[in-house]
């Protein structure tokens, strides 16, 4: 789920590079693929965290490997929805690279990649309390393997599990208009990078990640 703010928007060009907090300070994800890495970040939910985040995320992108050169300065950056709802970023007019968003906890995520298509999604295990319909969401067999990484609790297990299937069918660009949680099914689990990397099968098989934070997870997946 992604903040109430506009879904539509037009960012000026900035005279000077934006400052950033350490926690929001863009950090990089690779080898969800043989290709560029997924670059992602959080900001505090609220009115301009979509831009802020994908200012960001450009700098950071603009900066890698330019050691103590001058930032180039950024054009003027605009976001519209495709007609299932993904975001699509557009810079100096012309296409740009893939973004997703996703907000949880008062935390507004977003990740973006130059190379194929990217999701994101945060999910917590009060979103999966008893009386939720677990059978129509979840396989037996991948909550088998999720829960012993939450700590043997189902609503975490399930969590973690969302978290990773909203992702992938959002990498896709189909949402879950097109495709039942059941029909996304989530296996091999291995450490990865501080968290868990995974396959996602939705029809295709995409790479995808999650780690714990704020008490549910964060999970990006990758489709190229």
């Amino acid at each position: 789920m992604v903040n109430g703010a506009p879904n539509r928007w037009t960012i000026s060009p900035q005279a000077h590079g934006l400052r950033w907090s350490d926690a929001a300070a863009p950090q990089a994800l690779s080898g969800l693929g043989p290709c560029d890495p997924v670059i992602y970040a959080s900001d505090r939910a609220g009115p301009g965290a979509k831009e802020r985040l994908v200012r960001g995320l450009l700098a950071g992108r603009f900066g890698q490997n330019r050691g103590s050169a001058p930032q180039p300065t950024l054009g003027p950056v605009s976001l519209e929805l495709t007609a299932l709802g993904q975001p699509r970023l557009r810079l100096n007019g012309q296409p740009g690279p893939a973004v997703s968003f996703s907000q949880a906890a008062g935390c507004l995520w977003a990740a973006l990649t130059y190379t194929g298509q990217v999701g994101v999604d945060a999910a917590l295990p009060s979103e999966f309390e008893a009386g939720y319909p677990m059978a129509r969401a979840f396989r037996p067999a991948e909550l088998d393997w999720a829960r012993p990484l939450s700590g043997g609790a189902t609503a975490g297990a399930a969590a973690l599990l969302w978290a990773l299937k909203e992702a992938a069918v959002k990498a896709l660009g189909v949402g879950f208009h097109l495709l039942d949680p059941l029909a996304v099914e989530v296996f091999s689990p291995r450490p990865w990078q501080g968290g868990w990397r995974v396959l996602v099968k939705a029809g295709r098989i995409l790479p995808a990640w999650a780690r714990p934070e704020a008490g549910g997870w964060l999970a990006i997946a990758r489709y190229y």
